[in-house]
């Protein structure tokens, strides 16, 4: 399932970056890989991501995992302003043709 998440970060990017660089595992275990992962091009601190996980139980499971919450707000991720839409299954990505953004 596909998720469309907005977030404040008080740090910026990097900061949030690097901690999502560090958790692997915890992605794994969740079952969530980023599609996308930015932030608005005039603003540091509002990030904008779509997140593919594998169930809504995967979903459920990140949602209720205390310690990357604690991990992502010592990023500076400001967890109480988080939004997460989820998307219909219909949904598509990558058309016509993969985008390398680098």
């Amino acid at each position: 399932m596909l998720v469309v998440t907005t977030i404040r970060l008080s740090k910026g990017f990097q900061a949030w970056k690097d901690m999502v660089h560090s958790i692997e595992e915890k992605m794994k275990e969740h079952g969530m890989t980023f599609v996308f992962a930015g932030t608005e091009k005039d603003d540091d601190s509002m990030l904008h991501t779509v997140i593919h996980f594998e169930s809504e139980e995967h979903l459920k499971r990140f949602g209720a995992d205390e310690e990357l919450t604690k991990l992502r707000a010592e990023a500076g991720a400001m967890v109480e302003t988080g939004t997460f839409t989820p998307i219909t299954d219909a949904a598509f990505i990558n058309y016509p043709k993969v985008l390398n953004i680098e």
